[in-house]
């Protein structure tokens, strides 16, 4: 189920993904969504995974703790990143 209380069919299940963001490499099971516009979606069940995360939307960044230690994730204000569609995420998941 998505925010808008509507469903996505997801093309595939894929177990242990290794998220790299800088220095931290986060362990996630993701799915492949063909929705198109969004590199990753962080979703409920990985945010769950978390515990107690501390977000400040003006500034654009979220704590939490992983493997021990603290990770703290930035946004980047007024850029886009690059677009990538869910038969490319595919492609680089095989």
């Amino acid at each position: 189920m998505v925010a808008s209380g509507g469903t996505i069919n997801f093309s595939e299940n894929c177990h242990n993904i290794k998220l790299s963001i800088r220095e931290n490499v986060l362990n996630s099971p993701m799915l492949s969504i063909p929705k198109g516009g969004d590199d990753v979606v962080l979703g409920v069940q990985w945010l769950q995974s978390l515990g107690t995360i501390a977000f400040n939307f003006q500034k654009l960044f979220m704590k939490f703790s992983s493997g021990g230690k603290e990770v703290e994730l930035r946004g980047i204000a007024g850029k886009l990143g690059k677009m990538i569609s869910s038969n490319g995420m595919r492609k680089l998941l095989k």
